[in-house]
C-alpha cells in the first residue's frame, strides 16, 4: 500500500511526500513526536459492562474475539488491510517476524532507520522482530512467501529494499502533480491461501529525496515506519494525526489510533498458530 502527497511545512525544503496507493540493534525507537499541527481528536466511547454472573462471564469470553474490532467504533482512526468475520487478519504475534534488508540502492544511514522503525513497531505491537542480516533479493511484485532455495525451509523473512521506479516492476503511483509514491509495503499470505500473514515487503523509492533519519514527517524513518504498519496489517485511514493516514497524517511516529490498531493486531490480541510451510 502507498501514501498521498503531504506538502512539507515551511521552512522544510524536502520534496513533497507521496505514499499514494539474530540480535536486534540497541538503537532506541524514534521519539514520540506530536502532529504538525496537533489535530483536534474525537474520543472513542469504549463502554464495557461487567457482569458478576458466571454464566454471563462465560458468554462474554466466548464472544470477545468477535467484538474486538468494531468498524463503526474507531471513527476512522485505524483500519486493517483485511478482516474475516469482523476480526483483523494478522500474524501469529507470539512468533518473531524475521526480516532482511537489501541496502544496494539505499542512502547511507538507512539501516539505522530500519532498526529504529522495527524497534518502534515491535514496542507498539508486542511482536518481536529478528534481523536476519543483509539480502541480495531484489523486491518484485511477484515475490513468494516461501523461498527455500534462498532462505531455507521456513517462511521468507520480510524484505526491505530500495528500488529505482524507472526500472522496477513495482508501479509507484503518481499524484496529480506527477510526484511518485515514496514507499510501498504490505503483508503476504501463504501460497495455500490461509488467512494469516507469514511474510511481507517494504519497497522504498530511491529517488524520493527524503534524507535518512527520524524526528519529523519529512525524513525517511517515518516512511519506513508507515510501511511497516502495512506489513503488520494496518490499512490507510483519513484521520490526520495518525501515521497510517495516506500521506502520513503529519506524524513522525504512530498516533493514538495507530497504536490501538496495533494492539488488535499484536501480542495483546492473543497467539495464533503459524501456518505450516509447504510440504510440512
Amino acid at each position: 500500500m502507498e501514501m498521498e502527497p503531504l506538502p512539507p511545512s515551511d521552512p522544510v525544503t524536502a520534496p513533497a511526500r507521496p505514499d499514494v496507493g539474530g540480535p536486534r540493534s540497541p538503537l532506541p525507537p524514534p521519539p514520540a513526536i506530536q502532529t504538525w499541527p496537533a489535530p483536534k481528536r474525537r474520543g472513542r466511547p469504549w463502554v464495557v459492562t461487567v457482569s458478576v454472573l458466571a454464566l454471563l462471564a462465560v458468554i462474554a469470553a466466548a464472544i470477545a474475539p468477535a467484538i474486538q474490532y468494531n468498524p463503526t467504533a474507531h471513527r476512522g482512526e485505524y483500519s486493517f488491510i483485511d478482516t474475516v468475520n469482523g476480526r483483523p487478519v494478522r500474524w501469529n504475534p507470539c512468533s518473531p517476524i524475521h526480516y532482511v534488508v537489501n541496502l544496494t540502492n539505499a542512502p547511507p544511514g538507512s539501516l539505522a532507520d530500519v532498526t529504529a522503525a522495527v524497534e518502534a513497531i515491535s514496542s507498539a505491537s508486542g511482536i518481536a522482530f529478528v534481523y536476519d542480516g543483509p539480502s541480495t533479493e531484489v523486491p518484485t511484485p511477484q515475490r513468494q512467501s516461501f523461498q527455500p532455495y534462498r532462505y531455507g525451509r521456513r517462511w521468507a523473512p520480510v524484505l526491505i529494499g530500495w528500488v529505482d521506479p524507472a526500472v522496477s516492476a513495482f508501479k509507484f503511483t503518481k499524484d496529480k502533480k506527477g510526484r511518485e509514491a515514496i514507499g510501498i509495503g504490505g503483508p503476504m499470505w501463504p501460497p495455500t491461501g490461509a488467512r494469516q500473514y507469514v511474510s511481507g515487503f517494504v519497497v522504498l523509492n530511491d529517488r524520493d529525496g527524503y534524507p535518512p533519519g527520524f524526528g519529523t514527517p519529512f525524513v525517511q524513518g517515518a516512511t519506513i515506519l508507515h510501511e511497516l504498519g502495512h506489513v503488520v496489517g494496518l490499512g490507510h485511514v483519513k484521520q490526520q494525526g495518525e501515521l497510517m493516514e495516506y500521506a502520513g497524517g503529519g506524524m513522525a511516529t504512530f498516533g493514538p489510533g495507530d497504536l490501538q490498531g496495533l494492539k488488535l493486531l499484536g501480542r495483546p490480541a492473543g497467539c495464533l498458530t503459524t501456518p505450516p510451510i509447504p510440504g510440512g
